[in-house]
């Protein structure tokens, strides 16, 4: 099973940002792309030994895995990822991810296998490559960010060329940014997609 391995940041300033990554030799692969992103999972519950409900989430979040259906431009991916685990800064796990001919099909296909579709989030996507390391530079309903993903080391060096420290880092993963902006914005639908004015 391949691993990702990637760590994520605030993105403060976009045309700066660009501006290292021309510096330092990047090559952008896809300018910035609409991208559709569908979590499935099934109905679990976390009980205590008195068959007490403790947590509702799905069996796959419950293990801290993740199965999603991605439509980026013309392409649509379906991805397993395993747990987390964070040394430095640096996320990595486990991933498995091919294409599929159609996302809604996809979606279908999971759904009548028990895998529900319990989260959308949206994003406006350009990709970059840098070395051996892909840097994403990403526009959600909550904010921009960038991912580097790649070798550990290569990493650690990218984001120092790109005026990062590693203490920067964000942990969390998209639908836990969003559900914590949620708490604090009243205004926020249930999922992370863009109103049809910003599409």
């Amino acid at each position: 099973m391949a691993q990702e391995i990637e760590v994520k940041f605030p993105l403060r300033d976009r045309h700066e940002l660009l501006r290292k990554l021309h510096d330092i030799g990047g090559q952008r692969l896809y300018p910035e792309t609409f991208e559709d992103n569908i979590v499935l999972d099934r109905r679990g519950e976390l009980r205590t030994k008195d068959n007490i409900v403790l947590d509702r989430r799905g069996e796959l979040r419950t293990k801290g895995s993740l199965l999603r259906v991605r439509k980026f431009g013309k392409y649509s991916i379906a991805t397993y990822k395993g747990p987390m685990s964070i040394e430095g800064g640096v996320k990595s796990r486990d991933e498995v991810q091919t294409g599929v001919e159609s996302f809604e099909l996809a979606i279908q296909l999971f759904d009548s296998l028990g895998f529900k579709p319990v989260f959308r989030y949206q994003k406006f996507r350009e990709v970059w490559r840098v070395r051996d390391a892909e840097v994403v530079i990403d526009r959600t309903p909550i904010g921009e960010y960038f991912e580097i993903e790649g070798p550990i080391d290569l990493i650690r060096t990218l984001a120092a060329e790109l005026g990062m420290e590693m203490e920067q880092a964000i942990r969390q993963t998209y639908a836990d940014l969003y559900r914590q902006a949620r708490r604090t914005r009243a205004d926020l639908p249930n999922d992370m997609v863009f109103s049809p004015e910003q599409l």
